[in-house]
């Protein structure tokens, strides 16, 4: 890597944390740290794994976004994303390209941001809908409550993991059938999470604790993914 090369991706780094701050993507904490990965990515692994991460961030900040006032009420919280909440969906991808410099894991590092985008659509607009239904037990459920789905999340899930598999294929060289794989984990992993959140999570909404939670929201987003990475792994492996 010459000089040029590195004061490029310090520039793109640059420009990357002034527009997500400027815009109040993420707040200053979310900021940095999703400045941080972005370096680290970028540097590590190059252009196509650090835009793979960054379609992640502007797709799943649009869906946040979207009708922002009407969720804020329905959740009964701020729909800004803050620093806990970068490092549970970014920390596993992280770690997947400081791996992937001594062999190719960008199977894994797909299939972590499939399922990252994945939840985020299907909680982000998924909540939208009126009818939802805790996936334990597939009784009717207050919409945006922990563990709750519903078939408009969920198709909106299935467009986000797709997303990042047809996107994995020219960025990150992935082949076609590995890519069915992607979005097949960022599905699973998106289950995963609803689960977790319905079993350990509360009864609360969202990004609120509620007194009976044994994991927050954050916890269950690093714990799906982490899960969801260890079986593409195991894929791969046998």
């Amino acid at each position: 890597m010459n000089h040029i090369d590195l004061l490029i991706k310090a520039i793109i780094c640059i420009v990357f944390a002034v527009i997500v701050y400027k815009y109040r993507v993420l707040d200053i904490g979310g900021a940095l740290f999703a400045t941080f990965i972005g370096a680290i990515i970028l540097f590590l692994q190059g252009m196509g794994w650090f835009l793979l991460l960054l379609i992640f961030l502007i797709v799943g900040t649009i869906a946040t976004e979207y009708k922002v006032n009407f969720k804020k009420k329905r959740l009964q919280e701020k729909a800004r994303r803050k620093t806990m909440n970068v490092i549970a969906n970014g920390i596993v991808p992280t770690i997947v390209a400081i791996f992937s410099i001594k062999s190719n894991l960008s199977f894994l590092y797909a299939s972590a941001i499939a399922v990252a985008l994945a939840d985020t659509m299907a909680s982000e607009l998924g909540v939208l809908s009126d009818k939802a239904y805790f996936i334990t037990n597939f009784r009717k459920a207050p919409p945006g409550t922990n563990g709750a789905i519903s078939l408009y999340g969920e198709a909106w899930a299935l467009i986000g993991s797709s997303l990042i598999a047809l996107l994995s294929i020219p960025l990150l060289h992935l082949k076609p059938l590995y890519a069915i794989g992607v979005i097949i984990i960022g599905m699973l992993g998106c289950q995963i999470d609803s689960v977790l959140g319905a079993t350990f999570q509360g009864k609360g909404k969202g990004n609120i604790i509620s007194s009976d939670a044994l994991l927050t929201n954050n916890d269950v987003n690093l714990i799906s993914i982490s899960i969801s990475v260890l079986i593409a792994y195991i894929i791969i492996a046998v």
